[in-house]
């Protein structure tokens, strides 16, 4: 019996030698299954075309004359500084340290209407956020746009009204009025500053882009910007609608 005993070890040890054996000749069977079907399902795949490939056909399948939309460029066309605060009718608001808000159009006004005299309120006179303050005119037409605060107009300046030029710098030498603004926070919250401001710009890029002529769509793609006056070159006799529209007015 003592010897019977003594000889269930060595079986023992012999079955887990025999179940670790198969285990290891288990795993190359198990990679093998899994990577035969695998190889296969890769050979029959179809291979997928680059994307030169995909734009060719995409071209051939696009109707004959077809517009091609331009995107703006990266570098965006119009811009912004920061600390200005953007009303969505595209004029601004800027705190001065002496404790007043100077106001003007932004870039994309500027470049949307292009060379114009501008009509500015009266020192003294009380313009309201949201409301119509500032006229930009052209031969017999005008466009107005909205003041982005409240107050009472205590400077304008005389370069914007008699210099089409003072408006190449829209933010700087083109400023247009100043005003005593006693709801100014109030204000400040209907309107964009920074990164928000950038934003409401590219959105008006996005506008124009839609709306973008062949011919001008072909310039932009060259890498050029929209000049002072687009909105003649994409609305014709209708820019000031195209204007107004923009403008919300």
């Amino acid at each position: 019996m003592g010897h019977e005993f003594l000889s269930i070890y060595p079986a023992k040890l012999m079955e887990y030698c025999l179940a670790i054996g198969y285990l290891l000749l288990f795993i190359p069977f198990w990679r093998y299954v899994q990577g035969g079907p695998r190889v296969a399902r890769e050979a029959v795949r179809p291979a997928v075309p680059a994307r030169p490939a995909i734009a060719a056909a995409m071209a051939a399948l696009r109707p004959a004359g077809a517009t091609v939309i331009p995107r703006p460029a990266a570098a965006g066309w119009f811009h912004v500084p920061q600390g200005v605060h953007l009303h969505p009718g595209h004029t601004w608001a800027r705190l001065e340290p002496d404790g007043l808000v100077t106001v003007g159009i932004d870039d994309f006004a500027h470049k949307l209407v292009g060379p114009a005299a501008v009509e500015l309120p009266a020192v003294g006179a009380h313009v309201a956020q949201g409301e119509p303050a500032i006229e930009l005119r052209d031969e017999d037409r005008d466009v107005p746009l909205l003041s982005p605060i409240d107050g009472t107009v205590v400077a304008v300046n005389p370069a914007a009204k008699t210099n089409d030029a003072a408006l190449d710098d829209p933010y700087g030498a083109g400023w247009l009025f100043k005003v005593k603004a006693p709801r100014l926070a109030a204000n400040l919250r209907q309107l964009h500053v920074d990164a928000p401001a950038r934003r409401l710009l590219e959105e008006a890029e996005e506008t124009l882009a839609l709306r973008m002529s062949p011919e001008l769509g072909r310039v932009l793609q060259d890498g050029g910007t929209p000049v002072h006056g687009i909105a003649r070159a994409l609305a014709g006799d209708e820019w000031d609608a195209l204007a107004r529209e923009c403008f919300l007015t």
